[in-house]
């Protein structure tokens, strides 16, 4: 009897499964709202240098901050600079006690707001921007906070492995393959009775456990190394790494960077969260008929497009911009999606965990670092947006090269992974593998 049989015994899918998968869900569910906090959190609302009051006589606001804050080239008023002394106006009275006319009109230096900013409170009563003054010269603070998340979200990946290891049970089949019979007998009674399947320990005997552990394979605990000991997982983990990472980085990227949409955090983010859904059910389609690896690819290459083509619209045209913003946040969504099935059947079953944990740590790192390119727009406007395009793109065509797993083989060892690349002779003389079915 094998350990598939064995699972029939105890009642198959039933309530113990589905309540693991729901505890799962639990979590996964509430995720999201803490990745995307920093949208909220460090938003960054309109904001001008704080300025002298008004004097009592002067009852014109705009033409007082006329003459405090200098211009930006595209005309609006400068968020972060403001004039050392009040310019000349015309047909305003408006000079400072003691200097002259020429004094004033001479006088055109400007300084970062000594005075600190005011901030537009109209859609955030307080964000870590406007507590302490995170603009201008320190945004980049202000982006390093979503990377400092991602880097806590590395430490907690490792530390809570480290932790699950020792307190969270192990599945039977791992307590099988360890030689641990009695655990794994008291795992499988307590899944039974969960499942309404009472099975006595007669028909669930320790000797019936140790047929089935000696049908399994003592597998050691793997390590990161091993995905990179044979030419076909190495290439299959070099790959995976590069698409994950540009799979988070064009995600949160696009995610977190709202500007120039012309709607409010709240409705670009009920947007963005309305696409998410036909987008998962795209892939769910795509997969079954295009395949895993031609929509991934798609899916990157649409974000890509998007990206590049929001930087052909001007920035007049807010509505397109909009538009093309929510269908690239479908695409990246999609490409998310399709990773995690991707991905979790290119790694045979004694490294599937290990693969999805490298792959997922490198997918966090491209998720830090997307914050931070947004700031590349002070070297040059559009280089955030074709940095984004750019990785999405280099990402298709790396998906590209590799194998397909629609209606493939589930591959169990690693000599699993190797036999499909091996001449198909070869292939023949060895054990089938279990098949995949959409």
């Amino acid at each position: 009897m094998g350990f598939e049989e064995l699972l029939d015994q105890v009642g198959g899918f039933g309530p113990f499964q589905l309540r693991n998968v729901v505890l799962l869900a639990l979590p996964r569910i509430l995720m999201p709202m803490h990745f995307l906090l920093p949208i909220f959190l460090a938003a960054v609302p309109a904001h001008r240098c704080a300025l002298p009051d008004t004097p009592v006589n002067f009852s014109h606001q705009d033409a007082w901050l006329e003459a405090y804050l200098p211009r930006e080239p595209d005309g609006s008023l400068s968020s972060c600079l403001r004039f050392t002394s009040p310019q000349a106006l015309p047909n305003t009275t408006l000079w400072g006690e003691g200097q002259s006319h020429r004094e004033q009109q001479d006088e055109t230096s400007t300084v970062p707001c000594p005075q600190g900013w005011e901030y537009d409170h109209s859609e955030f009563s307080s964000t870590i921007a406007t507590e302490w003054d995170l603009v201008c010269e320190q945004k980049g603070l202000n982006r390093a906070a979503s990377t400092f998340f991602f880097a806590g979200v590395l430490v907690g990946a490792v530390a809570f492995g480290y932790l699950s290891d020792r307190w969270v049970p192990e599945s039977a089949r791992w307590l099988l393959t360890q030689g641990r019979l009695e655990e794994a007998h008291r795992y499988l009674l307590h899944c039974a009775r969960l499942n309404g399947r009472p099975v006595g320990e007669d028909s669930l005997s320790l000797e019936e456990l140790s047929k089935v552990a000696a049908t399994e394979r003592v597998v050691q605990r793997p390590s990161y190394l091993d995905l990179f000991r044979t030419p076909r997982l190495r290439h299959i983990s070099l790959c995976c790494m590069v698409v994950w990472f540009a799979v988070n980085f064009s995600y949160y990227g696009l995610s977190l960077d709202l500007s120039g949409l012309g709607l409010n955090v709240y409705q670009t983010q009920l947007l963005f969260g309305a696409v998410e859904l036909p987008a998962k059910l795209l892939v769910y389609l795509s997969v079954r008929h295009a395949g895993r690896r031609l929509t991934i690819a798609g899916a990157l290459l649409g974000s890509a497009l998007s990206f590049g083509t929001r930087l052909l619209v001007s920035s007049e045209m807010v509505s397109w911009s909009t538009t093309l913003a929510v269908i690239g946040k479908g695409f990246s969504e999609a490409a998310f999606t399709t990773a995690y099935l991707f991905t979790s059947e290119l790694y045979p079953t004694v490294l599937r965990q290990t693969g999805m944990g490298l792959t997922a740590l490198v997918g966090r790192l491209g998720g830090s670092l997307a914050p931070l390119v947004a700031l590349l727009d002070g070297v040059w406007l559009p280089l955030p947006k074709l940095t984004y395009g750019g990785i999405a793109l280099l990402a298709a065509f790396t998906a590209l090269l590799l194998p397909e797993t629609r209606q493939a083989q589930l591959p169990e060892t690693i000599q699993d992974v190797e036999r499909k690349s091996a001449p198909s002779s070869l292939q023949e003389e060895q054990m089938p593998m279990k098949q995949v079915h959409d």
